[in-house]
């Protein structure tokens, strides 16, 4: 797997998965246009991440099924589809409809990690997905820090137009660039999804590793959700600009995945999942003690934002680890543990604030946390990763 290929398909997953994160930061300006309340507005996050889970568990199987590269061409112009109806909304019933096709049609990167995966040599696998990794983390976090900016200056419709020209442009690159796969598996579409449960119980390890970080991503989606009401409250009284820059914070995780991916080939991913959960539990413990003081809520941002990613290269490499033939199924049943634990982050970080604001967020964030660490019980297993 040459060093290109590995950075297209970093792009790749960065440009496309930033369209579930773009909405965060503009949940205060869309509930101004729309005259709503937080808590309804709150529904576009969670119905997104919603859709980001269903997305994951009936369309990345296919990628065991079909030749990737045209099933990414096709997610691309879906997506592309949806961001106009996005960025047209008349309503908020019709934004948070386009939503939901938002987040399925946006699992282009959780066809590409399975990917990569398979190409990657066995030694170095956990490196070569610390490195596309390091895409995600750059679109989930660009995007906060450009539609907190684009918000401020020209409107959040704008940042939804700006995102379907980047997919349109996406068409074009994966077209060129990528290679064609071969499908490991040959079942009918049907006899995929009907292999999802018996695979689910089959193995303890794809179990631990949706436990450990779908409730990381609760929290971190906890956090991040409610962010923007604590940064505009009378707390801070801080603006869209600033919201977005808090953004930069999440960069980051871009040090800390090529760092988990070494750790991995060397020390195990069990290994690595304990040390990345060990970092969100200190993140939401100085978010408690002093998130009211700036300098306290970055530094407690950062290590968040590392242990969260760090974490879910780690269970990657746990699940990568246990059949060839399965990997994008294997996949995608994490992916939907963790983006139910994101939507349900996202709706109780909403709830949380609307009860008891920031003390309450920090609580509902520290207990998903504390269940996360449910993902390491059990004997430790021993595993190679190939």
């Amino acid at each position: 797997m040459t060093r290109g290929l590995v950075l297209l398909m970093a792009l790749t997953c960065g440009f496309t998965v930033a369209n579930v994160y773009i909405n965060q930061t503009l949940l205060v300006s869309m509930a101004h246009t729309f005259r709503t309340t937080e808590v309804q507005i709150g529904l576009v996050a969670t119905l997104v991440q919603i859709g980001y889970a269903l997305g994951n568990l009936f369309l990345v199987p296919l990628g065991d099924r079909v030749e990737r590269r045209r099933l990414i061409l096709v997610m691309l112009g879906l997506v592309s589809l949806a961001l106009a109806l996005a960025a047209l909304a008349p309503s908020t019933s019709w934004l948070i409809a386009a939503h939901l096709l938002i987040g399925a049609t946006t699992v282009i990167p959780q066809i590409v990690f399975p990917w990569a995966a398979e190409l990657a040599d066995v030694r170095h696998r956990g490196n070569v997905l610390g490195k596309v990794a390091i895409g995600l983390i750059c679109g989930i976090f660009g995007a906060r820090l450009l539609s907190g900016i684009v918000d401020a200056q020209l409107g959040w419709r704008a940042m939804y137009w700006i995102s379907l020209a980047c997919m349109l442009l996406l068409i074009g690159w994966v077209r060129w660039k990528f290679p064609r796969s071969k499908p490991s598996a040959d079942l009918t579409y049907g006899a995929l999804l009907r292999s999802l449960g018996p695979l689910f119980l089959k193995e303890p390890v794809l179990r631990q590793a949706c436990l450990s970080q779908g409730m990381v991503f609760g929290a971190f989606s906890v956090f991040w959700t409610t962010l923007a009401f604590l940064l505009k409250s009378p707390v801070y009284s801080l603006g869209s600009e600033f919201v977005g820059l808090v953004g930069l914070i999440g960069f980051g995780g871009v040090f800390a995945s090529p760092i988990v991916g070494l750790i991995i080939d060397r020390k195990g991913a069990w290994f690595a999942n304990l040390l990345c959960l060990l970092v969100v539990a200190a993140s939401f413990l100085l978010l408690a003690i002093s998130g009211n003081r700036l300098p306290v809520l970055l530094l407690g941002a950062f290590l968040l934002t590392v242990g969260t990613q760090g974490n879910q290269v780690a269970c990657q490499a746990r699940i990568f680890a246990l059949s060839a033939e399965a990997r994008s199924r294997l996949n995608g049943l994490y992916m939907v543990s963790t983006f139910l634990g994101g939507a349900a982050g996202s709706y109780l970080g909403v709830l949380a604030w609307s009860h008891g604001q920031w003390s309450m967020v920090c609580l509902t964030g520290s207990l998903m946390v504390a269940a996360s660490f449910g993902g390491l019980a059990g004997r430790r297993r021993k595993q190679a990763i190939g």
